[in-house]
């Protein structure tokens, strides 16, 4: 699998089927119904892409299960396009979790 899309479609027909996203110190359902704090929050699996055409059009691909058992994909920037803020939420998933993901 070498295109964001073919890695999302394979990883919904595995579950992943809700698209989060950051907002704050929180990662939220993509209807806003739901919210979760880092704690709450396991990295299963992570995939990077780059774009063919600009190197500098990088992205991050998570399939993240919250410990509700909600199973969604979060699509983040990664280079010169990252958000300061989403990195830092999501470095502190990985501090949270450090051994326990991907």
């Amino acid at each position: 699998m070498d295109t964001l899309s073919e890695r999302m479609t394979e990883l919904k027909e595995k579950g992943y089927r809700e698209e989060f996203k950051i907002s704050g110190n929180s990662l939220r359902t993509n209807d806003g119904t739901h919210s979760y704090s880092p704690k709450q929050i396991r990295i299963n699996e992570h995939f990077r892409f780059e774009g063919e055409s600009d190197p500098a059009d990088m992205t991050v691909l998570y399939a993240i299960e919250t410990d509700s058992g909600i199973k969604g994909l979060l699509i983040d920037a990664f280079g010169v396009y990252s958000d300061p803020e989403d990195s830092a939420f999501m470095q502190k998933i990985r501090e949270l979790h450090k051994g326990n993901i991907y």
